[in-house]
């Protein structure tokens, strides 16, 4: 006898209707609001019915004394089958984004402006210097880069940080653990702060899980971009029943998306990469989505609905892509992706689709009954599973309860994990090429920028 098939399909209660409904309300107001407005955007013709929102921050900048940032800035989106889906994903992601930029507004990490020989001298916890050496010095020397090399002798703002693993601490850059950090003028920028290893959640153990499966997604797909492994083209069968369900429903007739396991070098877990391309040569010809977790059929999921919202968005790059192109060589776009916009509308065009097609082929194929298993564990056990694993490999991991007031008045927990061992997402055109880490990924050999908003 056949056994019932799992769904994916998303269970819409009424209360999780209404829930949504409220947080929104008080997440959302023009003048006062966590989120200033929130909206969708057009389905693409000829595109499956699915539901992508984004959002904008409230006024952060105001804190650092910045000018308003453009819109769209904060990369805050949502997507999902249903409105539920898309709009709690939103708000989610809007709590994970001003989180990093309250814990520095209400100083509740200190900021010790010091040199790193002094540190070292004074016997303080520091972390070593060749954790800071990120960039080659062909890069450092490139015209128009946005880092400076690490100098021991130069000034930099440090914050105490637990670790994870034990009971010790450590003195990091704020620049790399703190978004919402602004360094001092004399300050080298050694690298930039990103919310790679932040979640926010209604359970603090399903939060640190979150934060931590996001932290080898980024490593293991920055790695996979940059280095030279192979990924696995996962074959759909029974395995996947309810994922080969929902793409029947939604992209029959159409192009199918095509899922690649791309497996962390020593960290357990999924990580997933979803492709998408455009039927007939139309544009955005390719996007790339991210998924990971303890399961594989969740994983692609997610990494389904990331390659969507990417596919929205690159419309809109390659629209300012191809403004920017009429004055810059290909050449100069592709050394001058600075952001982690211009490189989803290159990877939207015919030339840039090559360049994913060509690194992606490098690949083999499995079904995905032959894949690890699924970890069916709970949240606490995961989470504690995956220390166990940084540990047993020999790397530092930090973190820190990030939730404001308004956050945990919200019900939600945010928090922050961060390696200096680990990758985390670059400027497509900064990658970190003297990183130690990328020996584990076969070594630094593709140049060109990484396609990931």
């Amino acid at each position: 006898m056949d056994e019932p098939m799992p769904s994916l399909a998303v269970k819409v209660l009424r209360d999780e209707d209404e829930r949504a409904r409220s947080l929104q309300l008080r997440m959302h107001g023009r003048l006062c609001g966590i989120i200033t407005s929130v909206g969708g955007l057009n389905k693409p013709p000829r595109s499956p019915r699915l539901f992508v929102e984004g959002a904008e921050l409230t006024g952060v900048h105001l804190w650092q004394g910045r000018p308003a940032p453009k819109p769209g800035s904060y990369h805050i989106g949502g997507y999902g089958f249903l409105p539920f889906e898309s709009r709690i994903r939103v708000l989610g992601e809007a709590l994970e984004r001003y989180a990093g930029h309250a814990v520095v507004a209400e100083g509740r990490m200190p900021v010790t402006m010091a040199t790193h020989a002094e540190l070292v001298a004074c016997g303080e916890p520091v972390i070593d210097a060749d954790c800071l050496r990120l960039f080659t010095a062909e890069q450092l020397g490139r015209e128009g880069f946005p880092y400076q090399p690490f100098d021991a002798q130069a000034p930099l703002g440090w914050v105490r940080v637990p670790s994870l693993l034990d009971d010790s601490e450590a003195l990091v850059p704020a620049q790399q653990f703190l978004l919402g950090y602004v360094p001092a003028d004399d300050e080298p920028w050694l690298v930039s702060a990103v919310t790679t290893g932040t979640a926010a959640h209604t359970a603090p153990d399903a939060a640190l899980r979150g934060s931590l499966y996001e932290l080898v997604q980024v490593d293991t797909a920055i790695g996979h971009w940059y280095g030279s492994s192979e990924s696995v083209v996962v074959e759909l069968d029974d395995r996947l029943r309810a994922l080969r369900s929902l793409l029947d429903r939604h992209y029959s007739g159409t192009v199918a998306p095509e899922f690649h396991w791309l497996p962390s070098p020593d960290l357990p877990g999924f990580t997933v990469a979803c492709i998408l391309r455009s039927p007939g040569g139309a544009i955005p010809a390719i996007s790339i989505g991210l998924g990971s977790g303890s399961g594989l059929e969740r994983s692609m999921y997610r990494a389904l609905l990331e390659a969507v919202g990417v596919h929205a968005l690159a419309g809109w790059s390659l629209l300012e892509a191809e403004a920017e192109s009429e004055e810059q060589s290909a050449e100069e776009r592709l050394a001058g992706m600075f952001d982690l916009e211009s490189n989803v509308g290159y990877y939207a065009t015919i030339e840039g689709a090559r360049a994913v097609e060509e690194r992606f082929a490098r690949s083999v194929r499995e079904s995905a009954g032959n894949l690890p298993p699924d970890d069916r564990r709970p949240p606490r056990q995961l989470a504690g599973a995956m220390v166990d694993a940084f540990r047993a490999t020999g790397k530092s991991l930090y973190w820190f309860d990030l939730t404001a007031p308004d956050i945990r008045q919200l019900g939600f927990t945010a928090v922050r994990v961060w390696s200096p061992d680990m990758l985390t997402l670059p400027f497509p055109s900064a990658p970190p090429a003297a990183h130690p880490r990328f020996a584990a990924h076969g070594g630094f050999g593709n140049p060109l920028p990484h396609p990931y908003p």
